[in-house]
């Protein structure tokens, strides 16, 4: 099967944000909600003499044999090059006939002194290569698909993870994702094609897409990056010590995510505010007794004052800095808590929604 080749595309992939079931998703079966944010990863494929990877970054290009595996130097390589080997692996199995490109991948997920703002640079980066390579040569593949080649490429390199940041990135705008079982997937790979992986309901797994909420969404940045590994692996001592407790927290969690979507899809902005303020709270008792500083003082301050307004706010993703979230009543109180925020020395970022780009 050969689809007629183009020369040149762009995709751009939005950065992601969690904006409520942290810790808990990265149980399967467990529910968060993301939005995808409108700071993008840029890829540029076009047709080449050799398979070449750019990251402008780094000096030097890589390059790989046409249809086979690019095995770079170098950590910063990994998720890109691990990306372009299960495509490649993919599209030889459909029986596609590959030709080389060239890539070139820029990011504004970081800011100008390099610091990351916790958007999810190489989930989407990985989600720009799948989209890329599949837009080129199987553009008849569905989104699901995608998402399950994006998902394995993450868990190889990463081992763990619940890939909703995947999904946010390759869905874009707002969704309600529940993590397939973990499990049941790694205990397969070891022995079942990519193929049976593309065919097979993943147990669990659920991407639903949600309207824009109706509130004004508010997202402030601590200028403090943290390691989500480290956290996560904290939280995960926790379970361990104490497991009838974190079962109770995944139990709330549980409860307060369907109450979340249900505000989302009857447009009920009381019922919104409470969940919010509730998931913040259960993450609160969560790090007091895992020992673990998810909200710290500056994310209190961002959450305190965004209440004190009449919205909810809370820490998103691990939490220990990075960025807070807000959801305000009026574009007036949301512009008054983004002035309160920089007297607290928090730097709002003015993101909107993201959506995924294509152009050919």
């Amino acid at each position: 099967m050969l689809y007629q080749m183009k020369n040149k595309l762009q995709v751009k992939i939005p950065g992601k944000l969690y904006v409520a079931g942290e810790y808990a998703v990265v149980e399967s079966g467990h529910t968060a909600i993301l939005t995808a944010v409108n700071r993008y990863i840029t890829l540029t494929l076009e047709d080449s003499e050799r398979n070449e990877l750019w990251i402008p970054h780094y000096e030097n290009p890589v390059s790989w044999p046409i249809g086979g595996e690019l095995k770079p130097d170098g950590e910063h390589w990994t998720f890109t090059a691990e990306a372009i080997n299960i495509a490649t692996t993919f599209l030889k199995s459909e029986g596609i006939e590959l030709t080389p490109v060239k890539m070139v991948i820029e990011t504004e997920l970081i800011d100008q002194s390099g610091a990351k703002y916790g958007l999810g640079s190489s989930a989407a980066a990985t989600v720009a290569v799948i989209n890329a390579l599949m837009t080129k040569f199987y553009p008849e593949i569905s989104m699901l698909k995608k998402f399950k080649l994006a998902a394995l490429s993450h868990l190889v390199v990463q081992g763990n993870g619940s890939c909703g940041d995947i999904a946010s990135c390759m869905y874009g705008g707002w969704i309600a994702y529940t993590t397939f079982d973990q499990e049941w997937v790694k205990h397969r790979l070891a022995y079942k094609s990519l193929e049976w992986f593309m065919k097979e309901p993943w147990p669990m797994l659920q991407i639903e897409t949600l309207e824009e909420p109706v509130p004004t969404f508010s997202v402030g940045w601590t200028g403090t990056p943290v390691s989500t590994g480290k956290l996560v692996s904290q939280i995960h001592a926790f379970k361990q010590e104490d497991s009838k407790n974190y079962q109770h927290f995944l139990t709330r969690n549980n409860e307060i995510m369907k109450q979340i979507i249900q505000a989302f899809h009857t447009k009920d902005e009381e019922l919104l505010y409470s969940s919010i303020k509730e998931n913040r709270r259960i993450l609160q008792e969560l790090g007091t007794k895992a020992g673990v500083n998810i909200e710290t003082s500056l994310l209190k301050e961002l959450a305190d004052s965004a209440e004190n307004m009449g919205g909810a706010g809370k820490s998103s993703g691990s939490g220990g800095g990075d960025c807070g979230i807000a959801f305000s009543k009026t574009k007036e109180l949301a512009e008054k808590l983004v002035n309160e925020w920089e007297k607290l020395g928090i730097k709002h970022l003015p993101f909107h929604t993201g959506r995924v780009q294509i152009t050919e």
